[in-house]
């Protein structure tokens, strides 16, 4: 944002006699370019039946660039762990046990990559109500659109 700020400021000083929709424009160019920016997805158990078909719906989008390991090392935890951090999204078409090990490969510092589970494993975890960790909400949340405390 500081480089973002220094260029608006520069433009402004030697331009203070151009018409206000031209910084308009500029600013809207450089912000919108790196939301345009393609985001990473992960499947991890690309190889299976539900894998399959989420790659096939995925495959075709041009703002998703979809990264997948060799096929000698799509069971390999380091390899898994290394493309799920490098992943802006990541979804886990994996028996439950496998999809509990994915999620713990997350690094702790990466607060930017997201998980969609497809298997049962989180709906059905104590420690967690309806795919949220803790019980701070419950799935009347999504009926009532608000909160609940949990009981």
């Amino acid at each position: 944002m500081r480089n973002f700020a220094s260029i608006a400021s520069l433009y402004a000083t030697l331009s203070t006699n151009v018409e206000s929709f031209t910084f308009v424009s500029l600013t809207r160019n450089i912000r919108s370019s790196a939301l345009a920016a393609k985001k990473k997805i992960f499947i991890d158990g690309e190889a299976g039946t539900t894998g399959l078909q989420v790659f096939q719906r995925l495959s075709s989008r041009e703002d998703l660039e979809i990264i997948s390991p060799p096929e000698k090392l799509r069971k390999d935890a380091d390899t898994r762990k290394n493309f799920i951090n490098e992943a802006d999204a990541v979804i886990l078409c994996l028996p439950d046990a496998a999809s509990i090990e994915a999620a713990s490969f997350v690094e702790p510092d990466n607060d930017r990559t997201v998980l969609i589970d497809a298997s049962t494993a989180f709906r059905i975890a104590d420690d967690w109500d309806y795919g949220f960790p803790g019980e701070q909400i419950r799935f009347d949340f999504f009926c009532n659109f608000g909160p609940t405390q949990a009981n």
